[in-house]
């Protein structure tokens, strides 16, 4: 911990030139050593097989310069159903990196979240994992015109969950029968089967609680299902009310903040009145367009107060208002000029109190005060602090925190600038546009720095970009926040006169109670990861005792080859360098070797099993505004066009060839009687054929030779982290046969080593018969309300019938895949130099229009980056993302008019 505690030692010192403080009065919380990440993406909301880019930043915590402690960011892509369904490593240089998910056409629609962690993060639990969330939605339909009339209907026998479900819209075969799942506030489960009656589907379903929302997924016959999230309450307000420094004095004025949520927990305009208990009015209040205001309220001793509103439909909604306490202490800070006021006031008996004033878990100094009539009143000026998040604790005489308050501090006279010149005042379609970008100091001067460049199509994105956790307000104000917080880029548009008020009613509302630098304690279990390693260990086969000194190699075969030694340690561990591997599936082979010869050890891999699951629930709620559907909308009207266009020009996709040839042997039988017969046949011929040196067991040749049908994944639900088989494009839940018998879930880590030339055939059977009763012989001890409706089968038949637990695997050595750094992929954009193309009628409609993660500017001549505008747009929208090597953060936005292309001059 020494090596930490001199590199905060030093920062602090430089950084803010403070006095010396003793090291253990120095650091507040332990979350001073984390790391901030930030993910740039391209938008958030995705059609079916579009690309998601992505920039990665990993800075320190306290000063924001490039992080030297990890080389390695983990970036998962996570499902609706918590599962990850893509894990990258990318590789961080100089604290930044960048990469992109591919989103395959089987992938479901719904609400994904993107989260990225350094192994070193992950000391700091949930708070220091970077976390956002997407939309995925279909090229065609709306799942709103397949579940609708969403209502809860109250009957003599109780209330009712009521809903028109119209499958035919998204399966024109679909027979009589529907699958539908039902999720209430992201917890409690439950599915049923629904029959048509009357020519349609009627969801008519008795509630026994009081959800908030309810998530609604159909399954048609033939595989496919759509989902629809909605509130049950839309017209009921949540009214906090949050003292200032978390509690309020009776007799004493008080800074009372209000803060106004609707059903989805967004801040909704709110105006009310404060009433005491013989219902005189005390005072009123309104709140911003974000549902947060302040009041100043003195309650009396012994009085009870409520406040009211009414809503939408006229109803007055009544809350209680906090009691206030006749003893404690509060802390009042408000900024006056360039100065930043103190108020304490307390009602122990005391000369004096002190506040401590602290910076992301640092302590910078103490301000002492003596007590006049139970109050100290003194002004600092503000550039005694750091620009961001200030924390002012008032602590008592032992030193004990006795109230707090989080103030934002605006220094943006420190700030840097982008400016960005076009060579053209206009542009036309398919004309190319040319950019000088230079990064300036608050004196004008040129300041090396990288930056991203993402140019959009801005007719239909631009109200959606607005609200996004951009660079600057994510660094300075969500990273240091727990929750949501609504429209981030609101608090720093520096044109609004108000954004100071709003910014300090947000921490007021919602920083003092979420603040994530209250940290005292720390496990430091994870270890920094400045490169990428394999760890695993070396056992003796009949003891199972860690073995020492053990020589062990590894060698790998793929565009990169590794020759490297190591010896187990005390405990049989090893670790191996593989910082220059790439790519997903680096086939390894790791031997073991004492004294020079072969011996019969167990080696095995560590699994580096990724952090648990925080999933928000209540984010799938549908959305009331128009901005995304618009978005979409003119995704799917570009889609079209280019559909026509191809085949007008006769460009067609081929379908899928389906060979039936099937000999239905006694085990297959008993596969069919159960689950039904398959859709995909891989022969155990195939198999083998395609099977390599490397290859160590049927998954590993599954993995790599049949993505189209089986995905072979981390189960990260089970301890021990075992490798899983998934079918794809199917129900989304995979169980296992082997010789027609079904495998008991507990021993699914035993089927990745079967060895391919024990395999017959590996088959797909999707949405299978009876697969409760499959489920539950696989799950013998699963919640029967948890047990799904729909699911998909693998089926492996091996020769002579040996099953599961005749796989064998050798001793002493251990053939495998790893994963590397995910390679990047060069973003696609047309060139219109060649006349041929300029003048083509093929439409060039693309949305997201240029994207260059990795722009350096190092000198006096501005960067300078080109591309060409697309058909059908009138404003282009390019946004720069900003980060220096002092910690330096910007942002730009920069819109230029483009024409219609008929009248483009070829150059």
């Amino acid at each position: 911990m020494q090596l930490k505690q001199y590199f905060i030692l030093g920062i602090c010192l430089a950084l803010f030139n403070l006095p010396l403080i003793a090291q253990q009065d120095r650091i507040v919380s332990d979350a001073v050593y984390a790391e901030k990440i930030y993910l740039q993406t391209d938008r958030d909301h995705y059609l079916k097989e579009t690309t998601i880019w992505f920039k990665a930043l990993v800075l320190n915590n306290i000063d924001h310069k490039p992080s030297e402690r990890s080389g390695v960011l983990h970036v998962d892509l996570i499902d609706p159903e918590h599962q990850i369904i893509s894990h990258k490593l990318l590789k961080i240089v100089n604290g930044s990196g960048h990469n992109y998910f591919d989103l395959p056409r089987q992938i479901s629609e719904g609400l994904y979240q993107i989260r990225a962690y350094t192994q070193w993060n992950r000391n700091f639990g949930q708070d220091f994992m970077y976390s956002k969330y997407i939309n995925v939605h279909p090229k065609s339909s709306n799942n709103e015109e397949i579940i609708t009339n969403v209502e809860i209907v109250k009957k003599k026998e109780g209330d009712f969950l009521k809903a028109i479900i119209q499958p035919e819209k998204l399966d024109s075969l679909q027979g009589r029968k529907i699958f539908v799942g039902l999720n209430f506030d992201g917890n409690k489960t439950d599915s049923i089967q629904l029959k048509k009656n009357n020519d349609r589907f009627v969801l008519d379903y008795e509630l026994l609680d009081d959800p908030s929302f309810v998530s609604i997924e159909l399954f048609t016959e033939n595989g496919f299902n759509a989902n629809r999230t909605v509130s049950l309450e839309k017209e009921k307000i949540d009214l906090q009310f949050l003292p200032e420094s978390g509690k309020m004095l009776t007799d004493h004025k008080n800074v009372l903040g209000i803060k106004a949520l609707d059903f989805k927990g967004y801040g909704r305009y709110t105006e009310g009145i404060i009433l005491d208990e013989d219902l005189d009015s005390i005072t009123s209040f309104k709140t911003n367009d974000l549902g947060m205001g302040m009041i100043i309220f003195q309650p009396q001793k012994n009085k009870d107060y409520i406040a009211k509103i009414t809503n939408t439909e006229g109803k007055v909604a009544t809350y209680k208002v906090p009691k206030a306490v006749e003893k404690g202490a509060t802390l009042s800070v408000r900024k006056t000029g360039n100065r930043i006021g103190f108020i304490a006031t307390t009602t122990q008996t005391t000369d004096s109190l002190k506040i401590r004033c602290s910076f992301r878990g640092l302590n910078m100094f103490y301000i002492k005060g003596k007590i006049t009539n139970g109050q100290f009143k003194t002004f600092v000026s503000s550039d005694k602090f750091p620009s961001g998040i200030n924390c002012f604790t008032l602590l008592d005489a032992n030193q004990n925190p006795v109230a707090e308050r989080l103030f934002f501090n605006d220094l943006s006279k420190d700030a840097i600038s982008i400016e960005v010149m076009g060579d053209q005042k206009e542009y036309h379609a398919r004309e190319k546009t040319n950019l000088s970008i230079a990064v300036k100091d608050k004196n004008g001067n040129p300041v090396e720095a990288e930056f991203s460049v993402l140019s959009i199509a801005n007719d239909h994105l631009r109200n959606s970009y607005k609200k996004r956790n951009s660079i600057l307000p994510y660094f300075y104000l969500t990273s240091e926040l727990r929750g949501e917080i609504e429209d981030p880029g609101f608090y720093f548009n520096r044109d609004d006169a108000y954004r100071f008020r709003d910014i300090d009613v947000l921490l007021l509302t919602q920083g003092w109670r979420n603040y994530k630098y209250d940290t005292t304690a720390v496990s430091f279990d994870f270890n920094v990861e400045p490169i990428l390693t394999i760890e695993g260990r070396v056992k003796s086969a009949l003891f199972q005792k860690p073995k020492e000194n053990v020589e062990m190699s590894l060698m790998s075969f793929g565009d990169t080859p590794i020759l490297q030694t190591s010896k187990t340690d005390s405990l049989g561990y090893f670790y191996f360098n593989i910082d220059n591997l790439q790519d997903n599936s680096n086939e390894v082979v790791i031997q073991s070797k004492k004294n020079g010869s072969k011996r019969n050890f167990d080696v095995e891999l560590i699994p580096n099993e990724p952090p648990s699951i925080s999933f928000q629930e209540r984010l799938k709620i549908e959305k009331p505004d128009s901005v995304y559907s618009e978005i979409i909308k003119h995704e799917r009207q570009n889609m079209q066009k280019i559909n026509s266009y191809e085949i007008a020009e006769g460009i067609t996709e081929l379908d899928e060839v389906v060979l039936e040839a099937y000999d239905m042997t006694e085990e297959r039988q008993k596969t069919a009687d159960l689950a039904g017969k398959p859709d995909v046949v891989i022969k155990g011929s195939d198999i083998q054929e395609k099977e390599k040196g490397w290859s160590y067991g049927l998954y590993s040749v599954l993995l790599f030779n049949f993505p189209e049908d089986i995905q072979i994944q981390r189960d990260i639900q089970e301890p021990g982290a075992a490798l899983r088989a998934k079918v794809m494009s199917g129900a989304g839940v995979t169980i296992m046969m082997i010789d027609g018998i079904v495998v008991n879930n507990l021993n699914y880590p035993l089927i990745p080593n079967i060895p391919p030339s024990e395999v017959k055939s590996v088959e797909i059977i999707r949405f299978a018969n009876n697969f409760s009763r499959l489920y539950t012989e696989a799950y013998p001890y699963a919640n029967p309300l948890e047990i799904p409706p729909q699911g998909d089968v693998i089926a492996i038949y091996t020769h002579g019938k040996k099953g599961i637990f005749g796989a064998q695997k050798p001793k002493g050595i251990l053939r495998t895949s790893v994963n590397g750094f995910a390679t990047s992929k060069t973003f696609y954009q047309p060139n219109y130099q060649n006349k041929d193309r300029l003048e083509s009628e093929e439409p060039d409609l693309r949305t997201v229009i240029y994207w260059n993660p990795q722009v350096k500017h190092t000198g006096e001549t501005p960067a300078e980056i080109s591309f060409y505008n697309p058909d059908d747009v009138k404003e282009v929208l390019v946004i720069i993302e900003v980060i220096t090597e002092n910690g330096q953060i910007g942002y730009k936005e920069f819109l230029y008019p483009v024409k219609d292309r008929d009248k483009v001059i070829s150059n």
